[in-house]
């Protein structure tokens, strides 16, 4: 990844719906999370544009994980993937 990629990615905003696909769930259940502090909390844009930083949600996922590689090899897994 050259470094212009690796700016792109640290500035990087999402809204709920990418969040939700990004964990799994729905958008109610994001909102939920992000209200009681057990993800990282939205920054708001404007009056109404409310988005995360993916940089916050990484971090908050390898913490979680338990570190990068364990977040590495469940992404390339393909997350919800049934067998």
């Amino acid at each position: 990844m050259d470094e212009l990629q690796v700016r792109k990615t640290d500035v990087a905003v999402i809204n709920v719906r990418e969040v939700a696909e990004l964990l799994g769930v729905n958008t109610r259940t994001i909102w939920r999370l992000a209200q009681r502090g057990e993800i990282p909390a939205p920054i708001r844009l404007g009056d109404r544009v409310v988005r995360w930083r993916l940089s916050d949600l990484r971090e908050h996922l390898d913490r979680k994980a338990g570190g990068s590689a364990a977040v590495s090899r469940a992404t390339s897994e393909g997350r919800g993937a049934r067998r």
